[in-house]
C-alpha cells in the first residue's frame, strides 16, 4: 500500500548554555500537527522547513504549509511569551511550489529567500511592512543554465554574509540525481553571484542538501545537512564550516543523525533544523516525518478519473 510522506513541526526551548543539537534535552513549546487524513476531502499533509525569526521582541515562525492536491505555499505564526501564539496566515503564494522560507535582515530590510525551483529561479522576497505578513518579489537572484540538464533545481538556499561578500548555497541534483551543494559568492545580495572556486562543496546523498540555514554560535559557524541516503531527509547531520573565504571553503562533519529517532515524535526522522536566542535562551525548530495511507482519497480519485467525461456535469454537485 502506497504511502504518502507527511511531516510536522516541534519548538523547543533550551536553557542558553545548554547543548542545543542534543534534541532530547529541549522542552517542547509548540507544534504544528498534520490533519488526520482520513476525513478531509484534501488534508493538510505537510507542515514542514520550520525557520524562526526575531525582531523586536516577537518570535516569529514561518514555515511550508502544503495540502494533498495543492502546491506549497509559505504560512507564519507569531508570539511574544512563547505561550501564546497567533492564527497562521500564508504570507507567500505562487503558482508553483514553495518550501524553506528563511527570512532574515540585511540594511533595516527584512528579506526571504524561500525554496522557488519549481520556477527554476531562485528569488528574493521582501516583508511589505513590519507585520511580516506579506512578501514581494524583489530580484530574481539566479535562473536556470539553458547548457545544463536538471533533475532538480535550486533547493533549500541560504545566503551568509562575510567581510561584505555574499556566499549563496544552493543545492541542485543533474542526470545522476546526486544531491549537490553549490557555492556562489557576489559583493552584493542582489548579486550578480559567480561560482565559487570550490563549489560544488559537496555531492552527497548524505551531506549535500541543506537542512536549514548557517547558524553561528560560540564563534564557531555550522550548516546543517539532510540525509537522504536511503530515504528523503531521514535525519540531519552538523558540519563546522573551518574556512570561508574567496578562494577557499571548507567543512567537517562534527555530529551525525541529531533527529532522536528513539523519540516518538521523530520515530520517522526529520529534515529541518533551525535555531534563534529569544527571551534568553534557545528555541530550536524541527520537523518530524509521518506516513499515511489515503485510501478514500485515492479511491475518490479513481473514480473521479474513471467518469472524466462527465466531470462538468458533477462539479455542480461535488
Amino acid at each position: 500500500m502506497f504511502h504518502f510522506e507527511c511531516f510536522k513541526i516541534q519548538l523547543l526551548a533550551f536553557n542558553i548554555s545548554e547543548d542545543i543539537f542534543d534534541i532530547k534535552g529541549g522542552h517542547c513549546i509548540y507544534q504544528i500537527n498534520c490533519l488526520s487524513p482520513y476525513c478531509v476531502p484534501n488534508p493538510k499533509l505537510i507542515e514542514a522547513d520550520p525557520f524562526m525569526f526575531v525582531k523586536d521582541d516577537v518570535l516569529y515562525l514561518f514555515y511550508e504549509h502544503k495540502l494533498w492536491k495543492d502546491p506549497g505555499v509559505l504560512n507564519m505564526v507569531c508570539t511574544t511569551d512563547l505561550r501564546n501564539w497567533s492564527r497562521p496566515i500564508t504570507v507567500l503564494k505562487e503558482a508553483y511550489h514553495l518550501s524553506f522560507p528563511w527570512v532574515f535582515e540585511e540594511d533595516g530590510h527584512i528579506y526571504m529567500l524561500p525554496e522557488t525551483g519549481a520556477g527554476h529561479e531562485i528569488r528574493l522576497y521582501e516583508a511589505t511592512d513590519s507585520s511580516l505578513t506579506k512578501f514581494k518579489l524583489v530580484k530574481v537572484l539566479m535562473k536556470e543554465s539553458s547548457d545544463k540538464k536538471y533533475v532538480m533545481h535550486y533547493a533549500d538556499n541560504c545566503i551568509y554574509k562575510k567581510d561584505g561578500l555574499y556566499y549563496l548555497f544552493t543545492q541542485v541534483q543533474y542526470e545522476d540525481g546526486i544531491n549537490t551543494l553549490e557555492l556562489y559568492i557576489s559583493n552584493s545580495l542582489m548579486g550578480e553571484y559567480k561560482p565559487h572556486p570550490s563549489s560544488p562543496i559537496q555531492r552527497s546523498q548524505k551531506l549535500g542538501r541543506n537542512a536549514g540555514s548557517l547558524l553561528e554560535r560560540d564563534g564557531k559557524l555550522f550548516r546543517f545537512s539532510q540525509d537522504c541516503t536511503v530515504r528523503y531527509g531521514d535525519n540531519v547531520h552538523v558540519s563546522e564550516i573551518t574556512a570561508i573565504s574567496p578562494t577557499t571553503y571548507t567543512e567537517q562533519l562534527i555530529k551525525e543523525n541529531i533527529i532522536p529517532t528513539n523519540v516518538k515524535f521523530y520515530i520517522n526522522g526529520g529534515h529541518q533544523f533551525n535555531a534563534v536566542q529569544f527571551k534568553d535562551c534557545w528555541i530550536v525548530a524541527t520537523d518530524a516525518k509521518e506516513y499515511h495511507k489515503l485510501i478514500g482519497h485515492r479511491f475518490i480519485d479513481k473514480l473521479v478519473y474513471s467518469i472524466r467525461p462527465y466531470k462538468n456535469t458533477l462539479l455542480s454537485v461535488w
